[in-house]
């Protein structure tokens, strides 16, 4: 029922995408990459996981690129793994017991529900390896927008560089090069590791001097930066499913419609075959004829559950989850070993900046350079698992925040509805006590 191509061609563009990085990084571990260098690299593998995932490189499927603005109402691609997503949920009940539940089913309904936990399966598997994808593009975008975050001196390390008496001009407040075998690390981390290596990946690549410390201005941008991957991973991964499967009911003709349509989750066939049954789902289910008004209902829930989404990702970590004040409490409660977790005040000649002309005149000028104490990762893990245990599950946070999202839409509808009809009610009494009076 999945078409297997279309993991294979995720798959495939994944090695293609390490096959790219490694044919520069072999030479040496300490590579060195100009931004031309680094802006071609990432080009080039957003262009092929695009194409690997079916994507062109806005974001916008191949398939509905033509027709995204209004698309086929009632149309579903049973082959794709992402159609299934609905499907997937975690079961809390104890195995035995399901196990016991089903031994009391008819035999053909067993083999009908096995059937579907099948396709789940198989779905799932999909869905996973294509979602690494999406995430692994949306990490070479992440890097090519923010270069400057990645190159940028701060004020931090410009005041300490004054002390010992190393000149930066204003054209050196930015590194030049990023180094290559950091950006690989940060690819593989999001390719197949957890949550915890991101943050990690990114706090190596963050740190030039690579001595594992890094000021609280770079801490932050590097949950900003790990968190905004999967932000860019779950939108198309969310568009992409929208594409390939209906919002409503609906969509497919209504319910009765659909189950005659043979959707695989309102009805599956079974066929003799070989001596057995063998479940048949149709891969191309013609799009249903809906009437204007059913259409216009199925492109407006399209497009409120988009805004509801990208409401979703742009609320959530920076207000629910309050990520600004956590990452706050994190740098101020972590025990950190350097400076003895103290702030150091340092007296610097300020002279020499002062320049030519009547203010070098000015001898002995001083200024009071105040450094706050760097953190490294394992400082900030100790603390970050109690305080922000958000980050070892920032997809999961994202989708339930987007599920409470659309209880809270439900919700304000129905209290609309009704409100609505208590005012018309209202209204109508109001009109029945004026014309009773306007008789008398």
């Amino acid at each position: 029922v999945i078409n297997v191509d279309i993991e294979q061609s995720a798959k495939l563009a994944t090695l293609q995408v390490f096959k790219l990085f490694e044919t520069t990084t072999t030479t040496t571990a300490e590579e060195e990459w100009t931004k031309e260098v680094f802006e071609s690299k990432m080009n080039e593998a957003i262009r092929i996981l695009s194409e690997g995932c079916g994507l062109t490189n806005n974001g916008v499927s191949d398939k509905k690129k033509k027709k995204r603005e209004e698309p086929v109402a009632g149309s579903l691609d049973v082959s794709h793994p992402f159609c299934y997503l609905r499907q997937f949920v975690v079961s809390e009940a104890n195995g035995d017991t399901n196990n016991n539940d089903d031994d009391d089913l008819d035999p053909t309904i067993q083999q009908q529900i096995q059937t579907y936990n099948n396709i789940t399966q198989h779905a799932l598997t999909s869905s996973t390896t294509l979602y690494r994808t999406l995430l692994l593009r949306a990490t070479a975008q992440t890097l090519l927008n923010n270069w400057d975050h990645l190159t940028t001196i701060t004020s931090g390390d410009i005041d300490r560089a004054a002390i010992s008496k190393t000149v930066i001009s204003s054209s050196e407040q930015q590194r030049t090069t990023v180094n290559a075998d950091s950006i690989r690390n940060v690819l593989y981390a999001y390719a197949h590791d957890s949550p915890q290596e991101w943050v990690q990946s990114w706090w190596k690549l963050i740190d030039a001097d690579g001595d594992g410390l890094i000021d609280q201005e770079e801490m932050n941008v590097c949950v900003d930066l790990s968190i905004e991957v999967v932000h860019l991973a779950l939108g198309d991964m969310f568009n992409m499913s929208l594409e390939v499967c209906p919002v409503r009911t609906i969509g497919l003709g209504g319910e009765e419609e659909a189950r005659k349509n043979n959707a695989w989750f309102l009805g599956v066939e079974q066929e003799d075959r070989d001596g057995g049954d063998v479940a048949i789902i149709p891969t191309n289910i013609s799009p249903a004829k809906l009437s204007w008004r059913n259409r216009r209902k199925e492109l407006k829930q399209r497009k409120i559950l988009k805004k509801t989404f990208q409401g979703t990702i742009a609320r959530h970590f920076r207000d629910q989850a309050e990520a600004p004040h956590r990452l706050r409490c994190i740098y101020a409660w972590a025990e950190k070993a350097h400076q003895d977790n103290k702030l150091d005040s340092v007296l610097v000649d300020a002279s020499e900046d002062w320049g030519s002309g009547a203010a070098s005149a000015v001898m002995g000028r001083k200024r009071y350079v105040e450094l706050e104490p760097k953190i490294s990762y394992p400082e900030f893990r100790q603390v970050q698992k109690k305080q922000f245990p958000h980050l070892d599950k920032i997809g999961e946070e994202i989708i339930t925040s987007f599920k409470e999202d659309l209880w809270l839409l439900q919700g304000s509808k129905r209290q609309n509805k009704e409100l609505r009809r208590d005012g018309l009610l209202f209204l109508l009494a109001i009109s029945v006590v004026d014309l009773g009076i306007w008789m008398v």
